[in-house]
């Protein structure tokens, strides 16, 4: 798991540079988005499981998604004039 974590943050990391974190105690693996959104949990799996095949959806196609919807969440912030 570890070593698609790792290859799935890299390659977004040459898309973005620098905006992707993997933090890891030994056991569990997070993936960050520019610090502040957490992308993906090894302890919480929210991808799809494909019970046909039983493996989960490719964690990097995952990530994708999920960092569109904090770029989404982003754009939708707006600052009040005074």
């Amino acid at each position: 798991m570890i070593e698609e974590a790792l290859k799935a943050v890299e390659k977004l990391n040459r898309e973005i540079p620098d905006s992707f974190e993997l933090h890891t105690d030994g056991y569990s693996i997070v993936i960050m988005f520019i610090s502040n959104f957490q992308l993906w949990c090894s302890d919480d799996d929210e991808r799809e499981f494909n019970e046909n095949k039983n493996e989960y959806e490719p964690l990097e196609g995952y990530l994708r998604k999920e960092v569109q919807k904090a770029i989404n969440q982003i754009g939708k912030l707006k600052l009040k004039n005074d």
